[in-house]
């Protein structure tokens, strides 16, 4: 059976969707990076960071609220302004591969704290 949620408990959490998003915005402004679709791009490369780094064509996939070819400069554009790393492939020179930098995972790493205490007290 599924828990029925009251009024007050979908307020608390529509209220923490609009903090998640401020939040982001305002973590990212210094970066010029506080676009959403960077959240979906950053937070997913997070959660893959223990894997191998993926090739710069597979990013464009993490950002599936825009087109590819918008992905391509937001890519880009995340690399130019210091939030992702891009070296070449040994095994594939015609390949890119990126990750994060350190200070993008930091953070990210804030937004998703943010992100937990947002939500630890809906649906109680």
């Amino acid at each position: 059976m599924t828990k029925r949620y009251t009024l007050p408990h979908r307020t608390r959490a529509a209220e923490a969707i609009f903090a998640i998003d401020n939040f982001w915005a305002q973590t990212f402004a210094d970066t010029g990076l506080s676009d959403l679709n960077y959240c979906d791009l950053f937070t997913q490369m997070w959660l893959k960071r223990k894997g191998p780094p993926p090739a710069k064509t597979d990013l464009y996939a993490l950002m599936p609220n825009i087109s590819r070819r918008t992905a391509v400069k937001y890519v880009q554009n995340a690399i130019d302004r210091g939030m992702l790393a891009e070296q070449e492939c040994t095994t594939d020179r015609r390949l890119r591969l990126v990750t994060l930098t350190p200070a993008a995972a930091s953070k990210v790493e804030r937004f998703l704290d943010h992100t937990c205490s947002s939500f630890s007290e809906v649906g109680k």
